[in-house]
């Protein structure tokens, strides 16, 4: 198929020809599509030219790592929309974890200078949060975050979902257990700093 035959095909066929046939083709066509209005919608959350063009470029490296297993329910205009989001998250968190680490071993009184191998180990864990975040099932993982990333209660996490709070409580019990059987076993100290740096009592 001529390249210029890919401009009259929908999302739909483009991702179909990405995901079985591997057509690379087929990928630049939808990165064209797509790369302009993201790095606009990038550049209104971090205010920041460089860091929306490096958000967009991660999200469709993404897409393209994992085009096999990524289902798009509805529009593929959506789903990067969202991954955009996701992504802005992370780079905004990935950037304070450092300060926030600092922060904390200062608070619990400790003086010896922080080794530089601690905080890069509490951002490559920060990192495989993340990651994990992709193996749990769809409102698991929206709960998880919003609850441990965004600080939101319970009962805000109830209403925005329209599900009870009960049902947040089990979603929020099978994410954590999600996170201890993914999670190396000699970096869980490490694991639960990252996470307590972001909770907050319900």
């Amino acid at each position: 198929m001529a390249n210029c035959e890919f401009i009259t095909l929908t999302d739909q066929e483009l991702v179909g020809l990405v995901q079985l046939e591997d057509n690379k083709a087929a990928f630049s066509e939808l990165y064209n599509r797509y790369w302009e209005p993201l790095i606009n919608l990038a550049g209104k959350r971090t205010r920041s030219l460089s860091m929306a063009e490096e958000i967009v470029q991660d999200v469709f490296v993404d897409f393209y790592l994992r085009r096999k297993e990524i289902q798009v329910k509805h529009s593929l205009a959506a789903y990067l929309k969202t991954a955009i989001k996701f992504q802005v998250f992370k780079t905004y968190r990935a950037q304070k974890i450092q300060d926030k680490y600092i922060e904390t071993v200062s608070y619990s009184g400790y003086t010896t200078p922080i080794q530089p191998d601690n905080i890069l180990e509490a951002k490559q864990i920060h990192a495989e949060i993340f990651q994990i975040t992709e193996k749990m099932p769809a409102t698991c993982k929206e709960v998880f975050l919003l609850s441990r990333f965004e600080k939101r209660s319970n009962q805000d996490i109830a209403d925005q979902l329209n599900i009870s709070v009960a049902m947040v409580r089990k979603h929020i019990t099978k994410s954590m257990n999600i996170m201890r059987s993914e999670i190396k076993e000699h970096q869980m100290d490490i694991f639960y700093l990252v996470l307590l740096l972001y909770m907050h009592k319900n």
